[in-house]
């Protein structure tokens, strides 16, 4: 990180901008699955299967995804905090639009436009935290705001399964508008003008080299990335669908079962400042071997609504640690193309998230699931390994030399030193 950015007089305050990034990441991130247990309604009300219903889903993490992708390049040109604030306060409107739908085709394409105008939030506010934020202090303020991200998970599905069955799939998105304009307001008061457009050229120019992207170092990672948000959506997703019949016929054991896996987020958090002791690349394998352990204590609960708790509740528990660890591992290894890597990042894992609702649809049934998904996070922890071997060969490799035109000419005799 440049030294302009470490300055006091750039400094962002951090209590105030991380509690505003962790507060607007629950109200953006949390859209991608309200629709989770909403999925019944939308069904009846569109005349389609639940399952039909999982596009809604789908549509805003992909669509998520490809606006994570261009939100470098966008607050290159136009700065951080104008990006921000446009993109929440344009997500507000679509998300009003949201209960317009007459039928899921409609309701498809307007979660997409929710999803396509939310995608810059988490990689620019990654950004903006890495250049405003002192560097002894980076971590803390990184872990907050992901794992507020992680929470929208669980806090998401809570809040439809709440307003949808109290006043309707509609009210759900009747709230969450007004509450993300004001969100919009938050941002911009908040976070520190852009620099000037001169300024923010140099930036871009600084973190140019996007082919450390496809190096060995980083393009395990973001394959990594791709069941970090994509496995909580399949599980959700196929206890919705599949689990056991008393807890799907049941609101409140329903509600139970999502909730309990917030105090894991929680601990999640208490636990960032011991686990950030732990090399990321380390900590992300470690975190990745507990969840797939815990998705795969789930196939064999059967009935047991008390045993799938349990077990969810280590898995969300464990990949809550993952994306921390991988955000910080990426950083280090993008060097000058951080903001480039980071937007990279936010593509996969929406992606993921895409992806993750489909997939009980191929499987059928929740222990398949489970069994499938634990194999696919266990399968990341080489990728992870490989990745943290690249690094250290990295680590190793002497530095290039100058080109001749940039090297001082060496002196001919001993007095011309």
């Amino acid at each position: 990180m440049s030294a302009a950015h470490r300055t006091k007089g750039g400094q962002a305050p951090f209590a105030a901008t991380v509690t505003m990034m962790s507060v607007v990441a629950i109200l953006v991130v949390g859209q991608t699955f309200v629709t989770i247990p909403l999925m019944p309604q939308l069904g009846r009300a569109w005349d389609v299967p639940q399952e039909s219903a999982t596009w809604t889903t789908s549509a805003f993490a992909i669509a998520y995804a490809c606006g994570s992708l261009a939100s470098g390049p966008l607050s290159d040109r136009f700065g951080r905090r104008t990006l921000l604030v446009s993109c929440v306060a344009a997500m507000a409107l679509a998300t009003a639009l949201v209960p317009l739908a007459p039928d899921l085709t409609w309701g498809a394409a307007l979660r997409a436009l929710q999803g396509a105008v939310a995608g810059s939030f988490v990689p620019m506010s990654y950004a903006y935290l890495g250049e405003r934020v002192p560097a002894d202090r980076l971590p803390l303020a990184l872990t907050t705001v992901n794992c507020a991200s992680g929470a929208t998970v669980v806090i998401g599905q809570v809040e439809g399964q709440l307003i949808g069955a109290a006043f309707g799939w509609r009210a759900v998105f009747l709230v969450s508008a007004p509450l993300l304009a004001v969100g919009a307001v938050a941002i911009r008061r908040v976070m520190l003008p852009d620099p000037p457009r001169r300024a923010r050229g140099r930036g871009a120019a600084a973190g140019a080299g996007p082919g450390v992207l496809v190096s060995s170092r980083l393009l395990p990672l973001f394959v990594v990335t791709l069941p970090l948000v994509g496995s909580l959506t399949t599980i959700y997703s196929a206890v919705q669908l599949y689990g056991p019949g008393e807890l799907v016929g049941d609101p409140g054991a329903m509600l139970a079962l999502r909730a309990s896996a917030l105090p894991a987020m929680v601990v999640a958090v208490l636990l960032a400042p011991v686990l950030g002791r732990v090399a990321p690349l380390r900590r992300a394998a470690v975190s990745l071997v507990v969840a797939a352990a815990g998705l795969a204590a789930a196939a064999p609960t059967g009935d047991s609504i008390v045993g799938l708790g349990a077990a969810l509740f280590v898995f969300v528990l464990a990949i809550s640690t993952v994306g921390p660890a991988v955000v910080q591992a990426i950083g280090a290894s993008a060097g000058a193309a951080r903001a480039t890597a980071i937007a990279v990042y936010g593509f996969v894992l929406n992606l993921g998230a895409g992806a993750g609702a489909q997939l009980p649809l191929a499987l059928g049934d929740l222990p398949t699931v489970a069994l499938v998904t634990a194999a696919l996070i266990a399968l990341c922890v080489a990728l992870v390994a490989h990745a943290g071997r690249a690094a250290r060969r990295h680590a190793r490799t002497p530095a290039a030399a100058p080109p001749a035109a940039h090297r001082r000419p060496a002196p001919e005799h001993a007095d011309e030193r």
